[in-house]
């Protein structure tokens, strides 16, 4: 997978922790930042989710954090990716830690409420569920295809069945 200039993903992070920014904005900006419309969706995505994820890991150290995500193919099927997978997240995650610690913070929780971690973390607090132990699972794309990710590879089994298949 290609990297991302690291320019890009700070830039994109300003845009998205902007005070009173709309949706419509945000999508508008980033992708006249990115050049590409799946560059830019990726970048407004994985940015939230990157903060989330660091602002969920400081809510209590007993919540198992998710080390996957999960993306559908153009035929339907999901496969699950390390999250390490998406050079994006990985710069985004660094800069959350970064902006946690040192500021400015409104810029850091303006970004990590659009993650869906911080979504679901929010929801079962507000219903009263104790987190402790909590699971969280990885996200699962909707706007970004699994084919943006290499392909997993084959376990030996399912090589030594496709060849099987073709003789």
């Amino acid at each position: 997978m290609n990297t991302i200039p690291v320019e890009l993903v700070e830039q994109a992070v300003s845009i998205l922790g902007r005070t009173g920014i709309t949706n419509d904005e945000i999508e508008s900006e980033v992708l006249s930042l990115a050049q590409d419309k799946m560059l830019a969706r990726r970048l407004i995505d994985w940015i939230a989710e990157a903060f989330g994820m660091v602002l969920v890991g400081h809510i209590s150290s007993e919540i198992i954090l998710p080390t996957t995500f999960s993306a559908k193919n153009s035929k339907g099927k999901w496969f699950e990716f390390k999250l390490v997978e998406e050079p994006i997240f990985v710069e985004a995650i660094k800069i959350a830690q970064r902006i946690h610690h040192a500021g400015p913070q409104e810029l850091f929780l303006n970004i990590a409420s659009r993650g869906s971690m911080t979504n679901t973390v929010s929801n079962a607090l507000n219903a009263g569920a104790n987190l402790n132990g909590a699971v969280l699972s990885g996200p699962s794309l909707i706007g970004i295809p699994a084919e943006t990710y290499p392909a997993p590879p084959k376990s030996i089994w399912s090589r030594l069945f496709e060849k099987l298949l073709s003789r």
